[in-house]
């Protein structure tokens, strides 16, 4: 795309977007305080990680259909159905009663919806901005999708304590409503730029065989495993500690945000990938130490290694994989590289809950801890070439 084409970082079609981002993303961050629900309910860790864990399964598996529908119907509509389909599903929740078939069905289809909102909105960016604005763009929407997983989840614990979890699922109902009415306000920018021919190039899916891709799939993946961990655990652990899951994750996150809004541009200079590698260490000290800190006074300390790390690699990690490909193949560029982040999340809600039903949540973090240092090796190890 070129640059004179290319929408300002804070025009209304990116500021509306970045609105419904924040919305979306606050429907699924009330239910990280989900699994205190399931445990109410006489679910398991290894149950609970299975519900937890369907959302992003249904969201993996369509991704590559998601992918496909994007190149078709364009982003800006596929964004709206998914939207519709979070609606529905979080209209559900509160006639669930037991953990079963219904559950697991709303589960699904939530997932569904999501994965038709994340697959459309970053082929959107990736599509809208070059190559060399992409750092700062992904940080920006990085930045809404962290503010909601720092403003939600303390806002479903104050819901939950007070109100049980009808509040969390009314706030959840009614931040998917609100991303609905915010997208409104890209409508007549986003469906053009996806459909233009001009801002899409020629190719074939070469991308899918490059050594550079399959090293970033698996720090990705890593990453959003060691991610999911946090996020559908921290809340049963600081339970069980007398801790608040609330602060860590506030602490966190605004960490993250202000990382995200001020490097971006950076990133964008110096080069993505050696962000992730200076950052995945910093990462991965934030996991190991949530057990030994975390109800000793210090719980800030893990909280603020863990969003340092997520501010970095977050758009390090999207601006570098939204660079493969030519135009035409941004699509399917962005629905492989999200459907691996997706992946992540599935393994850290089940594996990490069988890891904890095997050897207690402590121990669950530490392994996550060495999962890692695998992913700092495999970016160590990241044949460059020409990618940066």
């Amino acid at each position: 795309m070129n640059a004179e084409n290319s929408p300002s970082l804070t025009d209304k079609v990116f500021l509306s977007l970045n609105l419904a981002v924040l919305f979306v993303f606050s429907n699924v961050a009330f239910f990280y305080l989900y699994p205190v629900v399931l445990e109410s309910m006489g679910a398991g860790n290894r149950v609970i990680g299975w519900v937890m864990g369907l959302f992003s399964m249904a969201a993996v598996l369509s991704r590559p259909l998601m992918g496909y529908l994007t190149a078709g119907w364009g982003e800006f509509p596929l964004m709206s159905r998914g939207i519709a389909v979070m609606l529905a599903a979080t209209g559900c929740y509160p006639f669930i009663r037991d953990v079963g078939i219904s559950l697991f069905s709303v589960r699904v289809i939530h997932g569904l919806g999501f994965s038709a909102f994340v697959a459309a909105s970053f082929s959107a960016v990736a599509v809208l901005f070059p190559e060399r604005s992409r750092g700062r763009a992904y940080g920006i929407v990085g930045a809404a999708l962290m503010a909601a997983a720092a403003l939600a989840p303390p806002a479903g614990e104050f819901l939950l304590e007070r109100l049980g979890p009808m509040g969390l699922y009314c706030a959840a109902f009614g931040s998917i409503l609100c991303a609905a009415i915010c997208l409104r306000g890209a409508s007549t920018g986003i469906p053009d730029a996806a459909r233009d021919a001009s801002l899409r190039g020629e190719g074939d899916h070469a991308f899918v065989k490059d050594l550079s891709f399959l090293f970033l799939l698996a720090s990705t993946l890593i990453f959003a495993h060691c991610q999911s961990t946090v996020f559908n655990f921290i809340a049963l652990t600081a339970d069980h500690k007398g801790a608040s899951a609330g602060i860590f994750f506030f602490t966190a996150f605004c960490l993250a945000i202000v990382i995200l809004l001020t490097v971006g541009r950076w990133i964008d200079r110096i080069g993505k990938a050696l962000f992730i590698r200076l950052f995945y260490p910093v990462f991965t000290l934030g996991l190991l130490l949530i057990p030994p800190l975390l109800d000793t006074g210090g719980g800030w300390v893990p909280a603020l290694f863990f969003g340092a790390g997520m501010g970095f690699l977050f758009p390090a990690h999207n601006a570098l994989a939204s660079g493969y490909g030519g135009g035409e193949q941004k699509p399917a560029v962005m629905s492989i590289f999200t459907a691996v982040y997706d992946s992540g999340f599935i393994t850290g809600a089940v594996f990490s809950g069988w890891v904890a039903g095997w050897t207690g949540l402590d121990k669950m973090f530490y392994f996550t801890g060495c999962i890692a240092v695998a992913g700092f090796l495999t970016i160590l190890w990241f044949p460059m070439g020409k990618r940066q």
